[in-house]
């Protein structure tokens, strides 16, 4: 359980060159670090289906390090971490 980390990351949908989806909707992005293994979720906050991607690292700091570098490249985007546990 130790070796267990999740992030989630809110942003608005935004009309425009660089904005996709409806407009003024959340979308939710989550990341979860489970030993080596980073499951990242991503969809609209308003509905329960998600879109999932999982990837296996060489060892747990590798996953952190990953996790990070996508919440980083998120951050950059106008997401922000709603929480972390």
């Amino acid at each position: 359980m130790e070796n267990n980390r999740k992030w989630v990351l809110l942003n608005s949908s935004q009309i425009g060159p660089m904005g996709r989806g409806q407009s003024g909707k959340k979308k939710v992005y989550e990341i979860l670090v489970a030993e080596n293994v980073i499951t990242f979720s991503w969809g609209m906050a308003e509905k329960v289906q998600r879109q999932t991607q999982r990837l296996v690292c060489r060892s747990h700091q590798d996953a952190v390090r990953a996790a990070y570098e996508k919440i980083n490249a998120k951050r950059d985007r106008g997401y922000e971490v709603a929480y972390a546990v």
